[in-house]
C-alpha cells in the first residue's frame, strides 16, 4: 500500500515552527520495526536528529526484515536480536542492557519505549535522561510502582490510543483469530478471554456480536482459579489479553486431555503461556503442539507475523503520531516534571 502519511507530516510540520538544536540527543528506541516505525525514524532525522545517535532495538516477533534494512540505510543504528527460543522477555533484558552500553555516560537521552524494559533499565543503571515516552498498557502498570527520577509521557492511557486504537486491534484480533479457526478446522469454538483491559473486553464484544460461544475471565471481576474455569466450561480457544502471565507449565499439565485446546495471545511478548517449555527450536512463527494444546504462533501475539505492515497505515497513524509527537512536543515545551504525565491536550486534538 502507498501511503505517503499525511498526519504525521501535519505533525511534526507543526513543531518544526518551534524546532530546537537536538543533534547531540540520543534518542534511545524500543519499537515493532514496520513501515510506519520506519516513516516516523525518517521524519525525526529531518527534524534534527543524528541518525548514528538514535538507537533502535526491535522485537524478535514482530521486525520485517525489509524495515529493518531500511531504518538501517538511514544511518541509525539498529539492534536485531535473533530468535534464541528462550523466554522473550529475558533476552529483551539482556538486550535493552546492550542498549544502555552504547550510550555513552553523561550523554543527553530520551527515551521512546514498548513495554518499559528501556526506561527501568536506565533507572536502574542512574543514568540520567531528560524524559521518556511508554505506549503500552503492560509498560504503563510497570512504571506506575517505581519511582520515576524523570517525565514519562504515558501514551498507553492517552483517550486517542484508549478510544481509537482499542477496537482497531480488536478487530484485528477478531479477523486473525477467526481465519486461524478456519485454518486449522476447529469446529464450534468456544471461546475464553482471559483479560478484560480495553483489548480484551473489545475482543469479548466482537466475538459476541457475530454469534460465537465466548465468555470473559478477568481478576477484576474477582474471578479465580483460571485452570478449574478452563477444566468445568471445556473451551477449546483460550485467548491471552492480560499482559502478564495466566498459565504456569504445571498448570499445562492439568489441562491435558482428550479435546484439542488453542492457546492465543494478543499481548506483548510470549509471557501469557510457559510456551518456552515445550519450544524446541525451530521457526519463530511456528505453532508449538504438546499432546492436546496448540501454542498459536509460537506462543506470541497473533497479532504480529513479520509483515510490513499489520494495521494499516491509515489505520495505525494515529499511534505514530502519539509516539513521535510526545517526543518532539516534550521537547519543544522542555518538559520537566519527574513521574508519569499525560500526553498534551493539544497534540491529541491535532491527531484528532
Amino acid at each position: 500500500m502507498d501511503y505517503n502519511y499525511p498526519l504525521l507530516k501535519k505533525v511534526f510540520n507543526h513543531y518544526k515552527k518551534h524546532k530546537k538544536d537536538v543533534s547531540d540527543i540520543y534518542l534511545v528506541c524500543c519499537q515493532h520495526l514496520l513501515e510506519p516505525q520506519s516513516k516516523m525514524f525518517e521524519l525525526f532525522v529531518s527534524f534534527g536528529f543524528n541518525p548514528s545517535k538514535i538507537i533502535v532495538l526491535g522485537k524478535v516477533y514482530s521486525t520485517n526484515n525489509d524495515i529493518l534494512n531500511e531504518i538501517r540505510q538511514i544511518g541509525i543504528k539498529v539492534l536485531q536480536p535473533k530468535f534464541s527460543s528462550i523466554s522473550f522477555d529475558d533476552e529483551h533484558r539482556r538486550n535493552c542492557k546492550k542498549v544502555l552500553g552504547l550510550v555513552p555516560v553523561d550523554s543527553k537521552v530520551i527515551i521512546l519505549d514498548d513495554g518499559a524494559e528501556l526506561i527501568q533499565v536506565f533507572i536502574g543503571a542512574k543514568r540520567e535522561v531528560i524524559f521518556a515516552v511508554e505506549q503500552t498498557s503492560s509498560g504503563f502498570r510497570k512504571l506506575e510502582k517505581d519511582f520515576l527520577p524523570f517525565p514519562v509521557v504515558n501514551v498507553a492511557r492517552s483517550t486517542t490510543k484508549l478510544v481509537q486504537e482499542s477496537p482497531l486491534v480488536a478487530r484485528q484480533c477478531f479477523e486473525l483469530i477467526g481465519k486461524y479457526i478456519l485454518e486449522n478446522k476447529i469446529n464450534k469454538p468456544s471461546i475464553l478471554v482471559v483479560g478484560l483491559g480495553p483489548i480484551g473486553e473489545a475482543i469479548l464484544e466482537i466475538f459476541e456480536q457475530n454469534q460465537y460461544i465466548v465468555s470473559g475471565f478477568d481478576i477484576k471481576h474477582r474471578h479465580s482459579d483460571l485452570v478449574s474455569v478452563i477444566l468445568n466450561n471445556k473451551p477449546n480457544v483460550i485467548i491471552g489479553a492480560t499482559g502478564s502471565s495466566i498459565l504456569q507449565k504445571e498448570d499445562i499439565t492439568n489441562l491435558i486431555s482428550n479435546k484439542l485446546l488453542y492457546l492465543i495471545s494478543v499481548s506483548s511478548s510470549d509471557r501469557e503461556f510457559p510456551v518456552v517449555s515445550f519450544r524446541k527450536g525451530g521457526e519463530i512463527h511456528e505453532d508449538i503442539v504438546y499432546k492436546n494444546i496448540t501454542f498459536a504462533n509460537n506462543g506470541f501475539p497473533i497479532t504480529f507475523k513479520g509483515n510490513r505492515n499489520e494495521l494499516t497505515p491509515v489505520e495505525i497513524e494515529k499511534t505514530i503520531c502519539l509516539l513521535s509527537g510526545a517526543v518532539i512536543d516534550g521537547i519543544v515545551n522542555d518538559i520537566k516534571k519527574p513521574g508519569l504525565i499525560n500526553v498534551s491536550e493539544k497534540l491529541e486534538k491535532m491527531i484528532n
